[in-house]
């Protein structure tokens, strides 16, 4: 009898999720390894898997056990197959045509143009989304400000709006929401996987409530009551893992993020006495004990005790906490600040055993009404393209990862048009085209221009490794504008590491545009002086720059850019791949 191993808040047992999983991943043509795989303590389990032909396209795993690891990293990778997260951040097409389909994402998606946009959505979802007063610059926004190109796709150049289908848990009605409001304010946030479309939808709206409530916690600078330690001797795998953990210096709290017994989350805190720095993970699932086994493997993810990325010493400064920014960066990857007043027993709730254990159906609804409370609604689109069910959930006022105004000023699809100049270049010809659009985009000096222009870039590759900063340096090059090209190198330095050999050459440069520019030289007549410093190879092309017959260090431009990215080209082949099995 082949063996049947059943954890709680799953309806198969792992073998057969795992054997389910494994062969649809199969049939659809991926070829799936096993990266880096971490057992840090009994019972904290995490691993990476990964497409061997395009390792950009992996998913990670955790759980209390190699199985349970093994069956969450392949529902996740299923998850970012169904809900098109593993593409969200790419361009889709192969050069200006429309996608192959009429479809981008899939077959039900609908497509709104300059005259019909406003039919997205509904009444109430476009008030909520222009209601902007958090933010003084745009107070008196309103629904009537929004311009159509806001909702253009990074993914494509199409000049209509691509919007998908969800369903109003609490009245049935089906709302098109915009990709482009998706990928802006949610990223992976209520996206899920499950054996049945109840179990994923349980675990996305579990997760909705997790990074709430600790967005929550953060903002109002509440400090959580410990769970008693009779109550965690009843789960004696996670005492077990605690201990562990103890033994290897890492002081344990587990904390009860209930807020009075009302959402089902728990927080787990780690602390390192070594260095007065801590780490606080979260996790939230109707049953208790789900709840806080995810919350303590979450906590070690990915993660060795002897590497602390993300543990940080508490801050007394409730603003900086509290900012959008360090909000974000929990979203990411839990390594915002927190405050001391956290960490402290001076608790604002008294600890409640809180447990919403039933079926799975029952789950669903007590979430739903715990949402419905908060006086706002559940939208929820199934997917079962694969023969495996994946959901994504979005919850308007809760499940927002990024600031509603970022909509209007740090919309994704500034990257398409800076993607379009660049695609274009080889026809204008014109870089200070290029220099002024990222000053007027406002794109930060830092944000990287593959991610930004919907690149899967091939490691060490010239597209890979620049900025706006230096994206902006080469164009003044290109355009021979010596001294604004100096000048930008200024900031340079901050965004590049000395160990990296890019930094040799943005030395080459200026030392040679140093030269070039100096009242009492005649221009560079003595190279002798940059071949002896950088080697005859960096030399000769840093001079080619500057007598105009070299630009952007012979990296591909125009649509090569994409083209000559054997990443990128993979990630479309997998992309066409997959959208056979969504017709």
């Amino acid at each position: 009898m082949s063996e049947a191993t059943f954890i709680k808040g799953k309806v198969k047992p792992l073998e057969e999720s795992i054997s389910h999983l494994s062969s649809i991943l199969s049939e659809v043509g991926f070829d799936i390894r096993e990266g880096l795989t971490l057992n840090p303590v009994p019972g904290i389990h995490s691993l990476h898997i990964y497409e061997n032909s395009c390792p950009g396209i992996f998913t990670n795993g955790k759980g209390a056990s190699e199985k349970a690891t093994l069956a969450s990293a392949l529902g996740e990778y299923l998850e970012r197959l169904s809900t098109n997260y593993f593409f969200s951040d790419f361009w889709l097409e192969s050069d200006f045509a429309a996608s192959e389909n009429d479809w981008l994402y899939y077959p039900n998606e609908k497509s709104y143009d300059r005259k019909n946009f406003k039919q997205m959505l509904n009444p109430e979802l476009w008030r909520f989304y222009a209601d902007l007063s958090h933010s003084e610059e745009y107070a008196d926004f309103t629904e009537e400000d929004f311009e159509f190109d806001t909702f253009l796709s990074l993914n494509d150049h199409a000049d209509q709006i691509r919007a998908l289908p969800l369903m109003s848990q609490k009245t049935g009605e089906t709302c098109y929401f915009p990709m482009n409001l998706l990928s802006n304010l949610y990223a992976s946030n209520g996206l899920s996987a499950g054996n049945s479309a109840l179990e994923a939808q349980v675990q996305g709206l579990s997760e909705v409530f997790e990074r709430w409530v600790k967005n929550r916690i953060l903002r109002e600078n509440i400090c959580l009551p410990l769970v008693p330690q009779d109550v965690l001797d009843q789960f004696p795998q996670v005492a077990t893992a605690i201990a562990a953990l103890q033994d290897e210096e890492i002081y344990t709290e587990v904390r009860d993020a209930s807020l009075g017994g009302i959402f089902p989350v728990m927080n787990v805190t780690l602390f390192h006495q070594a260095s007065g720095r801590c780490f606080a993970s979260f996790g939230a699932h109707p049953i208790f004990e789900v709840a806080l086994e995810r919350t303590l493997t979450e906590s070690l993810q990915g993660r060795h005790l002897k590497e602390l990325d993300g543990f940080q010493t508490p801050s007394f400064d409730q603003f900086d906490v509290a900012s959008d920014e360090n909000i974000e960066n929990h979203f990411i990857d839990s390594s915002g600040l927190i405050h001391s007043h956290f960490v402290s027993r001076d608790f604002d709730y008294e600890f409640v055993a809180w447990d919403f254990t039933g079926n799975v159906e029952q789950q669903w609804k007590h979430l739903c009404e715990l949402v419905y409370q908060q006086g706002t609604d559940v939208f929820v689109a199934n997917y079962n393209h694969y023969g495996f069910e994946a959901c994504r959930i979005i919850v308007p006022g809760m499940s927002e990862v990024y600031p509603k105004h970022e909509i209007v000023d740090a919309n994704q699809n500034f990257g398409r048009l800076l993607r379009e100049a660049l695609l274009t270049y080889p026809d204008h010809q014109d870089p200070l085209q290029i220099v002024d659009l990222i000053d007027q985009l406002g794109l930060s000096d830092h944000q990287g221009v593959a991610s930004l222009i919907g690149l899967m870039a091939d490691k060490g590759s010239f597209w890979a490794g620049i900025n706006c900063l230096q994206l902006k340096f080469w164009c003044l090059l290109a355009a021979q504008e010596f001294e604004e090209a100096l000048e930008s190198l200024a900031g340079v330095w901050f965004f590049i590491d000395p160990n990296d050999k890019r930094y040799s050459i943005y030395k080459a440069f200026e030392f040679a545009l140093e030269i070039m520019l100096d009242e009492t030289s005649d221009g560079i007549q003595d190279t002798s002086a940059v071949q002896a410093l950088f080697g005859n190879q960096v030399a000769d092309k840093v001079l080619a720059h500057l007598d105009g017959s070299m630009q952007f260090w012979g990296a591909p431009t125009g649509i090569g850019i994409f083209s000559s990215a054997e990443q990128h080209q993979t990630m479309l082949k997998i992309y066409r791949n997959v959208n056979k099995f969504k017709q």
